[in-house]
C-alpha cells in the first residue's frame, strides 16, 4: 500500500489500525515514572504490539529491554533490531530450542523455566551452539498456570548455577489472575501473590543464590506490583497502547485510548443501523465489542467477520464513505490480525510499522 508519510489518517484506506504517539508517549512516560519512583525496571511486553519499531520507541521511553510470549515474537523483534529480549515463557522441544539458540546468537535473551528436564536440555543446546542462556527460575504466585513454589525454586535454581552455558538470572512471578479483579480487590491478590515471590527469593537466598532480577507485574496491576517490594522488573507493557479492555475491566488509571481503527461507513440500507468495513477480522472480539470515539449517538452493536453493525440514533447523519473511528476492545486479540500500524501525530500519518510479529504462535 502507498501512502504519503504527511498524509492525514482520515484519507488512508480503510480499515486501518493506527497508533496515536502523543497518547502512547503519554502513557509510557506515566509508567516509566511510576517504574523510577520505585527502582523497578521496565522490561514490557510487546505480546500486543508485535512492532519492532513500536519496541524501539519503548526502549527510548525508559524501557531497559523488552518481553515476548514466544520464540518467534523474539525472532521478529531481533530482526527489528532489538538486542535485550526476555521470553517470559517456557521453551519446550527440539525445534523451539534450536531457534532459540539462533536468537541467542543476535541478541542477549533470558528465558522462564519450571522444570529440571527441560532446564538440562536449553543448557546442553546452549553449549552446542557456543552461546549463553540466562534463565528465570518460574514461580506460581497464584495463577496456576506454569511456575513452581518457593520451596522447588531452590533445586532448579541450584541446577542452573551447576550447569554450563545457563545462567541464573533470578525469578519470575506473574500474577496473571489478578489483572480483571475488582479494584478493592486487586490490592490484596498483588500483595498476596508479591508475598509468594519474596518467600521464593528468601529461599534462594538462603542458600546463597540470590537472584539478580525478580520479574513480573502486568498493566492490570502494574501500579500495584511496582511498589510491592517482590519485583525490581516490570513486564507490563499494554498499557501503553490502552484499549477498553484495560479501562473498564482492568481499570489501568489515568491511561489515554492511543490505539485506534478507522473505518468508513458502506451501507445504511437498513433504518437506525449504519454498517462499516470492519469486522472482527479487524477489531477481534475476544474480551468485547470496539466503541466508537469519533461520533456521539452511535454504538457497535454486533461485529461479522468482514462487517461492523452500529446502532445510530435519529439525529445522526452518516454518508457512504465517512470515517469512523473505533478504539479496540483488547490490544492482544487486534493488532494481530494486521500487518502494519500506522503512527499518527495530529492526525497526520509520521511513520509506518510493520507488525512483523503477526501470527507469531510458535
Amino acid at each position: 500500500m502507498s501512502v504519503e508519510l504527511t498524509a492525514n489518517i482520515n484519507t488512508v484506506d480503510t480499515p486501518v489500525l493506527w497508533l496515536d504517539l502523543d497518547a502512547f508517549e503519554s502513557n509510557v512516560e506515566r509508567m516509566y515514572a511510576l517504574c523510577k519512583k520505585h527502582n523497578v525496571l521496565w522490561r514490557p511486553h510487546v505480546k500486543a504490539s508485535k512492532s519492532p519499531q513500536l519496541a524501539h520507541k519503548l526502549l527510548t521511553g525508559g524501557a531497559h529491554g523488552i518481553t515476548c510470549a514466544k520464540v518467534s515474537e523474539a525472532e521478529a523483534m531481533v530482526d527489528g533490531g532489538i538486542k535485550d529480549i526476555l521470553i517470559a515463557n517456557e521453551i519446550i522441544g527440539s525445534k523451539k530450542i534450536s531457534r532459540l539458540m539462533t536468537v541467542a546468537k543476535q541478541a542477549h535473551v533470558c528465558i522462564a523455566c519450571d522444570d529440571a528436564t527441560n532446564i538440562q536440555e536449553i543448557s546442553a543446546a546452549a553449549e552446542n551452539a557456543g552461546v549463553e542462556i540466562d534463565i528465570l527460575v518460574d514461580i506460581n504466585v497464584g495463577a496456576n498456570r506454569c511456575g513452581v513454589t518457593p520451596e522447588q525454586a531452590v533445586n532448579l535454581a541450584q541446577l542452573v548455577e551447576d550447569l554450563p552455558s545457563v545462567r541464573l538470572r533470578g525469578l519470575m512471578g506473574y500474577e496473571g489472575h489478578v489483572m480483571g479483579m475488582q479494584s478493592e480487590d486487586k490490592e490484596a491478590e498483588s500483595k498476596a501473590a508479591a508475598d509468594i515471590l519474596k518467600e521464593a527469593r528468601t529461599q534462594l537466598d538462603a542458600v546463597g543464590l540470590a537472584p539478580e532480577i525478580c520479574s513480573g507485574g502486568g498493566s492490570g496491576n502494574y501500579w500495584h506490583a511496582a511498589s510491592l517490594g517482590a519485583i525490581n522488573e516490570l513486564q507490563a507493557g499494554g498499557g501503553a497502547l490502552m484499549d477498553i479492555s484495560y479501562q473498564e475491566l482492568m481499570k489501568v488509571p489515568d491511561h489515554r485510548y492511543a490505539l485506534f481503527i478507522n473505518a468508513q461507513v458502506i451501507s445504511k440500507a437498513v433504518s437506525g443501523r449504519v454498517i462499516l468495513d470492519a469486522g472482527w477480522k479487524t477489531t477481534g472480539r475476544h474480551t468485547g465489542l470496539p466503541s466508537i470515539v469519533s461520533h456521539e449517538g452511535m454504538e457497535v452493536i454486533s461485529l461479522n467477520a468482514e462487517h461492523t453493525i452500529v446502532a445510530v440514533d435519529d439525529n445522526v447523519n452518516l454518508n457512504h464513505g465517512d470515517r469512523v473511528t473505533l478504539v479496540p476492545h483488547y490490544s492482544d486479540s487486534t493488532v494481530l490480525l494486521h500487518r502494519e500500524m500506522y503512527a499518527v501525530r495530529n492526525n497526520f500519518v509520521e511513520q509506518i510499522w510493520p507488525i512483523t510479529g503477526a501470527g507469531a504462535l510458535q
